[in-house]
């Protein structure tokens, strides 16, 4: 059932308000700390770890293993949220199915899912400062209709602006 963009959703978190942490306790034994920093700025490796701080700190709660979605709201089960980590090479936020060598983008599946979405778009481009902002899905695809927001945009989109 794809949610109408009018009925909006009360979540738990505040969408389009940009938090900026600094995490201050990561390292791996003896490796140096330039080296653990350059590694947690690899989406791939870095959403691992987020996904579960990211319970830790606001009122979601994390959905272990590839469901379809990354967290549940911890007072309506019924809105889901993705994360999605914004590097250097900007941020994708279309399935994790239609991302990488071989897989295709399929723009009806993508806007039936990001329809029923909240993101939760993570900055760690300066790891191991942090910004995290909630966006509703609608309203990203309207700005982002091909589920990929260009580097270029940063700054823009972790200023709350969603025009």
């Amino acid at each position: 059932m794809i949610r109408n963009t009018i009925q909006r959703v009360m979540t738990s978190v505040v969408l389009n308000k940009t938090d900026t942490h600094i995490i201050n306790n990561y390292g791996f034994d003896d490796l140096p700390l330039d080296s653990v920093k350059e590694i947690f700025k690899d989406g791939r490796i870095f959403s691992h770890f987020i996904e579960n701080w990211i319970q830790n700190k606001y009122p979601i709660l994390h959905v272990p293993g590839c469901k379809g979605h990354d967290f549940t709201d911890a007072n309506n089960a019924d809105i889901i949220y993705d994360e999605k980590t914004f590097t250097k090479g900007g941020c994708r936020f279309m399935p994790s199915s239609m991302i990488g060598t071989g897989r295709t983008f399929n723009q009806i599946e993508f806007n039936e899912k990001a329809a029923n979405m909240v993101y939760c778009i993570v900055s760690n481009i300066n790891f191991p400062e942090i910004k995290i902002i909630f966006i509703d899905g609608p309203e990203l695809i309207k700005k982002y209709p091909k589920g990929t927001i260009p580097f270029k945009d940063h700054d823009h989109l972790f200023k709350q602006v969603m025009d």
